[in-house]
């Protein structure tokens, strides 16, 4: 019998090497390698597949490789666009000095860098223009005016341009262009123009007829081109808002870029009047988050004071009691909630449950709680923003208590429950010394320079028992601190008579959020159990701390702050315990519950803004 005759090389030598080369990613060797193997050994299946597995990563890596150059065109076309803007701007810069030569230098290279690029081939045409090289400024204008045909001041150069040339047909056609570009109210420039155009229709001899028809056809190829690109535009905001749809349902990526995060934070209204840099600082502490139909965002009871701005979706507020479950509202993009926690730390007052898929950036408390230490402009900024949104929410909650009872035609109404309120005393003016009121404000925990700054520019009043400081409605010009006796804060409900919201004494204070908003006074104040003795002070004062040293202004806005986070908790539990004496059942429905908050029985004193179309309401959360 014949032997089966031995393949003149080592085959388990030649696929252990081309098997060492494809694990070192040199799988061109190792194709070769297996090929020569199968070559001697065409039926031997483990050759075959590792020659198939080999080719598999060869092309994967030519394809990275293919990415990867993609990639880098890219950057460097971004770096020469950068690079050619950079020369362009120090070439204009020569030729307003008057250097030339220099500003052409910087031209060239600028040209050589993005050939694509309206601005340096109008900057040459002028220079050339100057230097009378009429042909050669011509077509450096064309170029310009091909890159960007709206160019008022391109297609008024070449319009001289043609003119010198002696090209009057085309000088015509620049200066109209010229002429339709105009602002409706730059007089000057369409009188300079228009003599033009009649001096080229003379030189040409052609008829009104004949120049109108001139100026409906420049008129159409520039809507031509305006048409062309607002088509464009509306495919591209089209095609944005589709991905902006489908977002939300991408997976969370970690570390999402900071400039990202911040443009996104620019246009929330509660960041808006922050300047860039200011917003840039947020990100340290924001993290974006995503949550499915149903998920848990904060649980009632809870102690963690991580605050959160939701993007996209419905997230629904909901108040666990032993009678049931009470929806709170529903909040939509754009709302802030959350930060009462991180302001005056408590316990959550309600849960919140993402009702719709939905993404959200939560500011980490510790990580805040840092970053306007470090910032104190910041903080500043920041609390005044919480203050507005707090002040609108207590306006809310106040409002909350004219739902518990209706007008049934026999019951007073708030006009009537008026006439029977004594009217407003004289006011006594009462001295004090500054050191008294030095005393009280450092009692709230200032200190410093915004000690002063309220002791000089507030004023002391007294009031005599039962008198009202101001009434539900009237225009706020000044808040108050109580410096000696008692003040009561309450609202006239039809049906219901009045309700003591708060009763203040020493140190407490009030009336201020009508100098935040500019709104009529929410509620009555008045005298209580005797002579009252406040301190006052107007918007003037206010603004005075605010412009001061901003670690003393930060300490002032937290404390207005805690003030207003203060009485929503109270609020918050008045407005519960009158609905479950009113007799109102809860509610129990799922996480897409966003009935009215005039159905609602429960508070209506927290975190809760305005968004869109979606109810307003306002959670003590």
């Amino acid at each position: 019998m014949t032997e089966p005759r031995k393949p003149p090389v080592d085959l388990e030598l030649l696929t252990s090497l081309a098997k060492r080369f494809a694990d070192r990613d040199m799988y061109e060797e190792a194709d070769e390698l297996f090929q020569l193997a199968l070559r001697f050994a065409p039926d031997n299946m483990g050759i075959q597949l590792n020659l198939a597995e080999v080719r598999k990563h060869r092309r994967r890596s030519l394809g990275d490789t293919a990415r990867d150059a993609e990639l880098a065109l890219r950057e460097q076309l971004r770096r020469d666009a950068i690079d050619s803007a950079h020369f362009f701007g120090l070439a204009a810069l020569y030729e307003e000095r008057g250097k030339p030569d220099l500003a052409a230098e910087c031209l060239e290279i600028a040209r050589r860098k993005d050939m694509i690029n309206p601005f340096v081939h109008k900057l040459g045409g002028k220079l050339l223009f100057r230097d009378k090289q009429y042909d050669e400024a011509g077509k450096e204008l064309r170029r310009a005016q091909r890159y960007n045909p709206f160019d008022r001041q391109i297609a008024d150069l070449l319009g001289r341009v043609e003119y010198e040339r002696e090209h009057y047909a085309e000088a015509l056609e620049a200066t109209i262009d010229a002429f339709l570009l105009l602002r409706d109210d730059d007089r000057e420039s369409a009188k300079y123009l228009k003599r033009r155009i009649r001096r080229l229709k003379l030189i040409r001899k052609i008829s009104s007829t004949d120049l109108v028809n001139l100026f409906r056809e420049r008129r159409e190829k520039l809507q031509t081109a305006f048409d062309r690109l607002e088509m464009q535009r509306e495919r591209f905001l089209r095609e944005e808002e589709s991905a902006r749809a489908i977002e939300i349902t991408r997976p969370h990526q970690e570390g999402a870029g900071r400039l990202e995060l911040g443009r996104r934070l620019r246009g929330i209204d509660a960041w808006s009047h922050l300047d860039d840099e200011h917003v840039f600082q947020l990100t340290r502490a924001a993290h974006e988050e995503h949550y499915e139909r149903g998920e848990m965002i904060f649980e009632y009871g809870s102690d963690e004071a991580d605050f959160y701005i939701l993007e996209k979706g419905r997230i629904a507020i909901r108040r666990p009691t032993s009678y049931g479950e009470f929806p709170l509202g529903a909040l939509g993009p754009g709302s802030l909630f959350g930060e009462i926690n991180f302001i005056l730390p408590g316990e959550r007052t309600g849960d919140a449950i993402a009702s719709q898929a939905c993404r959200l950036v939560r500011f980490d408390a510790a990580e805040f709680e840092l970053l306007l230490d470090e910032h104190p402009e910041l903080a500043v900024q920041v609390f005044s923003s919480f203050w507005h949104g707090l002040a609108q929410k207590l306006r809310g909650a106040n409002e909350q208590l004219r739902t518990f009872f209706s007008d049934d035609g026999g019951a007073d109404s708030l006009e009537g429950l008026r006439k029977d309120k004594p009217t407003p005393a004289t006011i006594e003016v009462a001295s004090s010394k500054s050191d008294d009121k030095i005393e009280l404000f450092r009692e709230q925990g200032l200190s410093g320079e915004e000690l002063q700054t309220l002791a000089d520019l507030s004023s002391v009043k007294r009031y005599p028992g039962g008198t009202f400081l101001f009434h539900e409605g009237d225009e706020g010009r000044e808040m108050y601190v109580v410096l000696e006796g008692k003040v009561m804060i309450s609202k006239f409900i039809p049906g219901g008579g009045e309700e003591a919201l708060a009763i203040l004494d020493h140190g407490d204070f009030f009336g201020e959020m009508s100098l935040i908003d500019g709104e009529p006074r929410s509620a009555d104040a008045k005298a209580f159990e005797g002579p009252a003795t406040v301190v006052a002070f107007d918007e003037q004062t206010l603004s005075e701390i605010l412009t001061m040293d901003p670690h003393a202004a930060r300490g002032f806005m937290l404390l207005l702050c805690r003030l207003i986070g203060k009485r929503l908790r109270e609020i918050d539990e008045k407005v519960t315990g009158w609905r479950i004496m009113a007799g109102i059942q809860p509610e129990m429905s799922g996480p897409d519950e966003t009935r009215p908050i005039a159905t609602r029985p429960e508070t209506a004193a927290a975190d809760t803004v305005e968004a869109g179309t979606v109810e307003a309401t306002t959670q003590s959360i």
